[in-house]
C-alpha cells in the first residue's frame, strides 16, 4: 500500500484547504525544500502538528523532546555534538545491551542520515519523529547546557542537563564607593599679585579682561549661529 502523500493527509484531516496546499506547493516548487517546513515556514500549521502528521504518514512515533529531563552521558557519546547538529538528530536510549539506539530525527525517512547514524554509533538504529526546533533545543540542553537570553537589561539563565539552574543573572558591579573631601584634591589657589609691583597688577587685570572678552564674543557668535539676531542687528545695537 502507497504511503498517504503529508499534503493529502493534512488535507483529509482538515488541518489544510486545498487552496493553502496549492499555495505551499507552489512555494516549494519555486524554491525547493520540505514541504512540511514550508507550511510551517507559512504558518499554515505549528511544528507540533507537522510532528503528529510526519509519525501518522510514516508510522513512526513521535518523540516528546522537552519532556525528558537527562540523557545518559554513554548515550550522547554514541552520537557527537557535531554530528547531531548536521543530521539533525539526538540520541535517546541504548537498547539491547547497547545494541540498538533510539534516536528523534527531524527526517526519519533520510536512508543517508540513517546510514550515517549507524555508521558513527555501530549501532540499529530505531528512529522516533521530533520537529527541527525541538532538537534544537535538545541539543542545546544536553549537550551544551541551555542558555536563554531574555530582554531584561541583558541577564540571563543558564540551567544544566538536569533543568537546575547553573547562573542567574549578570555578575553585579560593586557600588561606587563614597566619594569624601579627602579623596579630592586640594585645589592650588593661583598665586597672590603682587600689589606692590604695579606693572604685574596691570598684567593680571588686562588677562580678565580678555578672557572676558573672549567668552562674551563666543556667546555672540553662539546667539548668531543660533538665530537669535543676526550680525547686522548686533553691529546696529553696538554702534548706537
Amino acid at each position: 500500500m502507497a504511503t498517504i502523500k503529508l499534503g493529502e493527509l493534512l488535507v483529509k484531516a482538515n488541518v489544510l484547504t486545498e487552496s493553502q496546499l496549492k499555495s505551499a506547493l507552489a512555494e516549494q516548487k519555486k524554491w525547493g525544500g520540505k514541504l512540511g517546513e514550508i507550511l510551517v515556514r507559512m504558518s499554515l500549521i505549528t511544528e507540533d502538528l507537522l510532528v503528529k502528521a510526519l509519525a501518522k504518514q510514516l508510522n513512526i512515533p513521535p518523540a516528546s523532546l522537552d519532556q525528558i529531563e537527562a540523557i545518559p552521558p554513554h548515550v550522547k557519546a554514541k552520537l557527537p555534538v557535531e554530528r547531531a547538529r548536521d543530521i539533525p538528530a539526538v540520541p535517546l536510549q541504548l537498547r539491547d545491551e547497547g545494541k540498538t539506539l533510539l534516536v528523534a530525527m527531524a527526517e526519519p525517512q533520510d536512508v543517508r542520515a540513517l546510514d550515517t547514524l549507524r555508521a558513527v554509533s555501530r549501532c540499529r538504529i530505531v528512529p522516533l519523529v521530533a520537529g527541527r526546533t525541538s532538537i534544537a533545543r535538545a541539543i542545546a540542553r544536553f549537550y551544551e547546557g541551555e542558555t536563554e537570553v531574555t530582554d531584561y537589561e541583558g541577564s540571563f539563565k543558564m540551567v544544566d542537563a538536569q533543568g537546575k539552574t547553573m547562573v542567574r543573572g549578570l555578575p553585579e558591579k560593586p557600588p561606587p564607593r563614597p566619594v569624601s573631601l579627602s579623596d579630592v584634591p586640594a585645589a592650588r589657589p593661583p598665586p597672590p599679585a603682587n600689589p606692590s609691583d604695579p606693572a604685574e597688577l596691570l598684567r593680571s587685570v588686562e588677562e580678565v579682561q580678555r578672557k572676558e572678552v573672549a567668552l562674551l564674543k563666543a556667546m555672540v557668535e553662539l546667539l548668531i549661529e543660533k538665530g537669535v539676531f543676526t550680525r547686522d542687528e548686533y553691529l546696529a545695537k553696538v554702534r548706537r
